[in-house]
């Protein structure tokens, strides 16, 4: 998922999610479908930011027994941009649920939520042409 949001590839990035996905938007409390998710959300957000990568070594996670719903909490980080260019740390985490059809199929995201860490500007303005 980290490299749809580094090159912008929301194609792919929807493949990841069912089309009725619940979350928490930085721009709606609750968004409930897909197309908002890109639109009110991944839209907005990242192309202001560089480098997201989501730090998988202290990734926690667990799965239901029949293994067909899992969660994850990982921390993630990126690069943000101040109004006059100026680079800062966005240093975040998020929280996924997942569900597949069978343990052989793909996960798929039902619910995720990402937000930047207390104290992090909430505004990043994009890397400077």
């Amino acid at each position: 998922f980290s490299k749809e949001i580094q090159t912008l590839d929301y194609t792919s990035a929807r493949a990841r999610f069912v089309q009725d996905v619940t979350t928490f938007s930085t721009h709606k409390d609750i968004v409930s479908n897909l197309d908002e998710f890109e639109h009110d959300q991944w839209r907005h957000v990242w192309h202001t930011s560089t480098g997201f990568h989501w730090d998988t070594a202290k990734m926690r996670f667990g799965t239901s027994a029949d293994r067909l719903m899992a969660w994850v909490a990982v921390p993630c980080a990126s690069t943000g941009y101040h109004e006059d260019g100026t680079e800062f740390d966005r240093p975040g985490r998020g929280s996924l649920v997942l569900t597949r059809k069978s343990v052989d199929a793909p996960w798929q995201g039902v619910h995720v939520h990402v937000s930047l860490r207390h104290g992090v500007p909430a505004k990043s303005h994009g890397k400077p042409k």
